[in-house]
């Protein structure tokens, strides 16, 4: 598609719950920042202003910081968007995950009304994390290479079915300022020994069998999950030093004995501030058929 001789240009937008903060990517990808408040009435950036790993850190060694994640101000969004058109972007993809850990319905639907002239589509996807941010990737390279919109659209609609993550809570996590995830009335139950996550699109609890730990139990999970599918491994992390990753690191390379080493990202604040402050997660995403 062309307009007036020239190729079409399309920024790509999204949410930091993405952590795409933490992943090389194209500069026609833009992450909106969500907000990160204290109980000390400080306002922070997610990422630009307070990295991941920082935020971790003050919320285990800081018991009166207790953070609040809240949606970026619709000013920034604004104000990436004009920085776009001045930059003679014409179209505007949004990426907005549709599940109950941030709700961003609210900026999006602002921003819509504020630019009904603009060429702007909205992406709903069930994603967090690390899957939510290669599609963004994956989306801007089909854009600037076929400039059709509508496969793009395609392309995000066929993804919904290709990951999983499984995210593991340890007994370290059992503190008093610690958020359990409210998907679900039945996860928001505290335990001592720890739990175990899968999300898919849904929360769900995994309820330990007395016979196995919650660490077997997730890769028990995974790699049935996994059988005789070509997909693409990661690690997700609070704690890039902590003991867990390495036993994670150990044990995919078992699985995919065919690689050199496993992607790890940090956990998006949003997330962490949910499953706690020490949790770990295992994933994949399943790879297009070539």
């Amino acid at each position: 598609m062309f307009i007036e001789g020239g190729t079409i240009k399309t920024k790509v937008l999204v949410f930091s719950s993405s952590g795409l903060d933490y992943i090389s990517h194209p500069q026609q990808i833009s992450v909106i920042p969500d907000l990160i408040k204290s109980a000390y009435d400080e306002v922070y950036e997610e990422a630009s202003e307070l990295d991941t790993l920082l935020f971790y850190e003050r919320a285990r060694n800081d018991k009166y910081f207790k953070p609040s994640v809240e949606v970026c101000k619709v000013d920034y969004i604004v104000n990436t968007i004009e920085a776009a058109l001045s930059n003679s972007y014409d179209r505007f993809i949004i990426f907005v995950n549709t599940n109950d850990v941030i709700n961003y319905s609210g900026v999006v639907d602002s921003i819509l009304d504020m630019y009904p002239h603009l060429d702007i589509t909205v992406i709903k996807i069930n994603a967090i994390s690390y899957p939510l941010a290669q599609l963004a990737i994956d989306s801007e390279k089909i854009v600037r290479n076929t400039n059709n919109i509508d496969a793009v659209i395609s392309y995000a609609n066929g993804f919904r079915d290709t990951f999983k993550i499984y995210f593991y809570s340890p007994k370290e996590n059992v503190l008093p300022s610690i958020k359990r995830i409210d998907f679900d009335d039945d996860v928001i139950s505290s335990s001592t020994n720890g739990k175990l996550y899968v999300y898919d699109g849904v929360l769900d609890e995994v309820r330990r069998d007395a016979r196995e730990s919650y660490l077997e139990k997730m890769f028990d999970l995974y790699r049935f999950d996994i059988e005789d599918n070509k997909v693409i491994p990661f690690i997700l992390y609070t704690n890039k030093y902590s003991l867990y990753n390495e036993i994670l690191d150990r044990k995919l390379l078992a699985i995919f004995t065919r690689l050199k080493s496993i992607k790890k990202y940090p956990i998006p604040a949003v997330i962490g501030n949910k499953i706690g402050y020490n949790s770990i997660g295992i994933g994949f995403i399943k790879k297009a058929d070539e």
